[in-house]
């Protein structure tokens, strides 16, 4: 039974990291990077906010959403303007430009998402998301939630450099 897990598991895994090449691939032609789409949807959702609150909202760290920030800027994604009451705090808005490449993007995720489930009855998908939910409950069942989990990833994304110098200390 155990081998029948590893084998599963190595399955969604896989799934995972075509999905992810897929939507990469099907969004470089819009010059938007892997995170971004979530960001402008945020905005367009929601309006203008502040950095902080665009960082909380996509559970990113405040460093990283700046450097995602300054890069749609530089596209012409987003605006970014100080804060009339609090110059310390940047608001940041979508442009139109950013509303386009977002809607352009949604249709290209669209079609990959389509491609992936060819096949596939809507009775098929339904108890598939059903089994995908039972899996994230089991896996969530200590009350862990999702900002935890991107915390923790992102603290061991920028982590992968210590290997090194901690063997050559050895």
């Amino acid at each position: 039974m155990k081998d029948l897990y590893r084998e599963t598991v190595h399955k969604m895994c896989r799934v995972t990291l075509l999905h992810r090449y897929r939507i990469s691939t099907a969004l470089s032609g819009l010059n938007i990077y892997r995170g971004q789409p979530e960001i402008l949807g945020f905005l367009l959702e929601n309006g203008e906010c502040s950095q902080k609150q665009l960082a909380e909202s996509v559970g990113v760290s405040a460093a990283s959403i700046a450097t995602s920030i300054k890069r749609m800027c530089k596209a012409g994604f987003v605006e970014r303007t100080e804060d009339e009451s609090d110059r310390r705090i940047n608001r940041i808005r979508i442009t139109e430009k950013g509303r386009e490449v977002f809607l352009a993007g949604r249709t290209e995720c669209g079609k990959v998402d389509s491609r992936m489930f060819e096949g596939f009855s809507d009775r098929d998908i339904d108890i598939f998301s059903g089994y995908l939910q039972r899996i994230t409950e089991n896996l969530s069942e200590d009350g862990l939630s999702e900002k935890e989990v991107f915390e923790y990833i992102a603290k061991e994304d920028g982590r992968k450099g210590d290997d090194k110098n901690d063997k050559d200390s050895d």
